[in-house]
């Protein structure tokens, strides 16, 4: 059975620009050029749920439709619309954005683009038994939800609604 794709409405794609605008400077240049689809329903992978992803428009699929796309941000449509709050929506489509990567070449003034994986892959359970253990560079600053966890302790669940008191 074939997946059916539609392209996000209007309002998706200003949350998507405003983002892009508050948090990632570096896709300024490309901000037209970012596009969201959803997809029917969510696919999965090692048993769990795949909220969405980001993605290279390839340039064969730009030449077929017409368009001058660099990334395609693909949501599923049954969880955006059934299971997650506006707050996890914009999160949702934040995390991806944060994933695509535009570097100008300092040399021939080129831009690269590339999609990046997460800073961190964890496991619930092993946050739960140890917290944010992850070493880190020693010039970058723990982020606020490690901070939580530093200063909470093993006591993650109250360190967890500490954080989304503020969101």
């Amino acid at each position: 059975m074939a997946v059916e794709y539609w392209k996000a409405n209007k309002e998706i794609q200003e949350k998507i620009q405003h983002l892009i605008g508050q948090h990632h400077p570096d896709l300024a240049i490309i901000c037209d050029e970012v596009v969201a689809v959803f997809r029917e329903k969510a696919g999965k992978a090692g048993g769990q749920v795949v909220l969405g992803g980001a993605k290279r428009v390839a340039p064969l699929a730009n030449a077929l439709g017409g368009t001058e796309f660099k990334f395609v941000l693909e949501l599923a449509a049954d969880q955006w619309e059934h299971e997650l709050t506006s707050k996890q929506q914009e999160a949702l489509l934040d995390h991806l954005l944060t994933a695509c990567r535009c570097e100008e070449d300092p040399k021939s003034g080129d831009f690269k683009l590339s999609v990046a994986k997460p800073d961190i892959m964890a496991f619930s359970d092993n946050i739960e038994r140890y917290g944010m253990w992850f070493p880190r560079e020693a010039d970058e600053e723990a982020t606020p939800v490690e901070q939580l966890f530093q200063e909470k302790g093993d006591d993650l669940n109250d360190a967890i609604d500490e954080a989304l008191d503020g969101v």
